[in-house]
């Protein structure tokens, strides 16, 4: 029984900047245009197996992981803005 609740804490300290990290993204804002799409290999056991890289206006790269229905509906060369509260930029924004 203990051996699974010290297994239980490390895992969680172990993901734990993951979900930090996930909450810190969707309180940004930024406009951004798509830089690239690349589909991850090598990953089957992930839901998230698919990058777009967005060039932001200050120059800096931000990649977002997302699912293939996501992934399918961002373009190269168009500019998104992303609000605060969510993880992806508006698709609506698109200009």
């Amino acid at each position: 029984m203990l051996d699974i609740l010290f297994g239980f804490f490390f895992d969680f300290l172990f993901f734990l900047p993951f979900l930090m990290q996930r909450k810190k993204e969707t309180r940004q804002e930024w406009s951004a245009i798509v830089e690239e799409k690349k589909p991850r290999t090598r990953h089957f056991l992930s839901k998230y197996a698919y990058t777009v890289v967005f060039r932001m206006d200050d120059d800096t790269r931000k990649k977002l992981r997302m699912g293939k229905d996501a992934y399918d509906l961002y373009r190269e060369g168009k500019r998104y803005i992303k609000t605060a509260g969510t993880y992806l930029p508006d698709l609506s924004s698109a200009g």
